[in-house]
């Protein structure tokens, strides 16, 4: 047994232990191969005739702990402080340090070219451009959110650097950024005539993107002067807000309306967004409506639609870092509120729900992208940037479809409600209140000024018979059809009423014969001996009409419909004469009496001579 062990332990001791110290040994050269090679970096060549390029090789960089180290020092030391890392890698750096990038240009034509070196980056506090000059003194160029556009190198969205080169030379190019937060750092190199057609179509985008907002912005103020609709006029607004945003996120509000104040500059990136984010989830709240259904839900986006709000003004009062943080968190939580409000809206068939799905999935999927770009997990691309513009751009005129579906939805509601005191629940015609009031309207106009009309009152003869065999549903849906039918031997102009469980009151204005009238409800009466699809056996209508002419006999307005009622009630079911007038009143001629100037014995009002 002892053998056995000794032999283990000098297995152990001559196979094991050097495996281990060979693959320590390997782990410290992958290390050490794994460091990124310290050296000048790699020349970059450019042609002038190409497309601008984006830069996708290793660049040199170094973070200056301190951030003060000045171009003099950097030179001397470059070899040994700059390393080659990928140009999408994400930089670590806070407002204390520095970020230096070393760019080696080469010119390989016969001719010297103005190139621009651009950093697409609206957000940078400062860049700072350092390349030879004539007399070979380093000269510095400095852009960025805390330094005046009027003062930058060119005037743009973004920090842009021309740099000369002559033919068939190199130029060293120093970039010194200073930021509160690390940032990816894109850069782009485009002779100038590239570099001048891309940002003409930059320009070109956002003018339309902005200019669509400001004509939407411009509507909805016209609609909100003609209806006096508030929403409408907060909407106006809102868009006004969400065109101001845009244009400040992309550096046009800095460039032409502020660029002699560097310090709102810098802070209205990040203020005017978060206005825009707090505006936006107040609108979604009142679009979703979801107050009684899901009140603490509704509740938590009205206090994080006010806290995006409400934390505006701490940007000038805290430290950045600070305020980046509640920014940060606003910005990624808001188009997650906003699906789940879509979420709950589409769970109650809410007809604003698949709009607003349309707008924050794209929404959500695009800051989800960026947050994982500021925090270095994916590599980052200035695109990004402006596919979010766009989406936020879209979001405004689909917000503005899904408002007005809501409201038209409660203007429909309403109506409704303003019409239930004054229409029968189950017909939808008017009550019987009102249409006496209709009826003593027509009945002055008639005596007063000749107007012609008739009254009918229509009965569903077969109604009981109908609900005792077939039950109350289909009886309903019998008075329903009735309706129906009804509605289309009428016009939109002319009144009717629900004066009884199944009888209907009819003013039809326009009638001065009997035989028209007879036309119209002669089409009534087949109309309803059509059966109603679907019943076994089949269920007809039997109507009764009993009707009087207004050129023929003005009836007393309080009478007229008892007195309809009662012709109504000398039918019987079985008629063939299920149309019947009200007679005009007969007048009794006046007897002559024997007095009377042409009585007999007189031959005029005057005696003979």
């Amino acid at each position: 047994m002892r053998y056995l062990k000794k032999q283990a332990l000098k297995c152990i001791r001559w196979t094991v232990v050097p495996c281990l110290v060979a693959l320590w040994g390997g782990g410290l050269a992958l290390a050490d191969a794994s460091q990124p090679a310290a050296g000048p970096p790699l020349a970059i060549r450019l042609d002038a005739g190409a497309a601008p390029l984006e830069l996708t090789a290793p660049i040199s960089v170094w973070i200056d702990p301190r951030g003060d180290a000045s171009i003099d020092r950097v030179t001397r030391s470059a070899p040994g402080l700059f390393s080659v890392v990928p140009s999408s890698a994400f930089h670590n750096i806070d407002a204390s340090m520095a970020l230096w990038v070393h760019l080696r240009l080469e010119n390989p034509s016969a001719t010297g070219q103005d190139w621009i070196v651009t950093v697409p980056v609206p957000y940078i506090d400062r860049i700072s451009a350092y390349q030879k000059g004539g007399s070979g003194a380093w000269v510095r160029r400095s852009a960025g959110d805390l330094v005046a556009v009027a003062d930058w190198p060119r005037m743009g969205l973004y920090p842009e650097f021309p740099v000369r080169i002559d033919a068939r030379s190199t130029r060293d190019l120093y970039l010194q950024i200073h930021n509160y937060r690390g940032l990816d750092l894109p850069i782009r190199i485009a002779d100038a005539v590239a570099h001048g057609q891309r940002r003409d179509l930059e320009y070109v985008a956002l003018g339309l993107i902005i200019g669509s907002l400001l004509m939407l912005s411009a509507w909805c103020g016209v609609q909100f002067v003609e209806h006096r609709n508030k929403t409408e006029g907060w909407y106006a607004l809102y868009s006004l807000l969400m065109a101001a945003v845009i244009a400040t996120v992309t550096g046009l509000c800095a460039q032409f309306l502020w660029p002699q104040s560097p310090k709102w500059s810098d802070s209205a990136y990040a203020v005017l967004p978060l206005l825009g984010v707090g505006t936006t989830l107040l609108f979604v709240r009142h679009v979703c409506a979801l107050s009684l259904a899901h009140p603490r839900f509704d509740k938590l986006l009205a206090i994080s639609g006010w806290a995006a709000i409400a934390i505006t003004p701490s940007y000038w009062v805290l430290d950045r870092t600070v305020t980046y943080l509640g920014y940060a968190s606003v910005i990624v939580a808001a188009p997650l509120l906003g699906l789940v409000a879509t979420a709950l809206a589409w769970r109650r068939n809410n007809s604003a729900a698949p709009w607003l799905a349309l707008s924050y999935a794209p929404q959500a999927l695009v800051l989800f992208a960026l947050s994982l770009q500021s925090l270095g997990v994916i590599p980052g691309n200035w695109l990004g940037h402006f596919v979010l513009t766009a989406v936020v751009a879209l979001t405004v005129p689909l917000l503005l479809h899904t408002l007005s579906l809501r409201l038209r939805e409660r203007k429909n509601v309403e109506t409704r409600v303003d019409h239930l005191p004054s229409q029968d629940a189950l017909t939808g015609l008017l009550t019987e209140e009102l249409f006496a009031k209709q009826l003593q309207d027509v009945v002055l106009r008639a005596s007063e000024h000749k107007e012609p009309a008739a009254v009918v009152l229509v009965d569903v003869v077969n109604y009981e018979r109908i609900k005792l065999v077939y039950g109350d549903a289909t009886a309903e849906q019998c008075l329903l059809r009735a309706v129906i039918k009804l509605h289309r031997v009428l016009r939109d102009v002319d009144p009717a009423g629900r004066v009884g469980n199944a009888r209907f009151g009819l003013i039809i204005e326009g009638i001065t014969s009997r035989q028209a009238l007879s036309e119209r409800m002669v089409k009534l009466i087949a109309s309803g001996l059509i059966p109603l699809p679907g019943l076994t056996p089949e269920v007809t209508l039997q109507f009764h009409v009993a009707a009087v002419l207004l050129s023929e006999k003005i009836p007393d307005p309080t009478k007229v419909i008892f007195e309809l009622s009662g012709l109504l009630a000398t039918m019987s079911s079985r008629t063939r004469r299920p149309i019947r007038f009200l007679e005009p009143e007969s007048t009794t001629p006046t007897p002559l009496s024997s007095d009377s100037a042409f009585g007999p014995g007189r031959t005029g009002a005057f005696p003979i001579v």
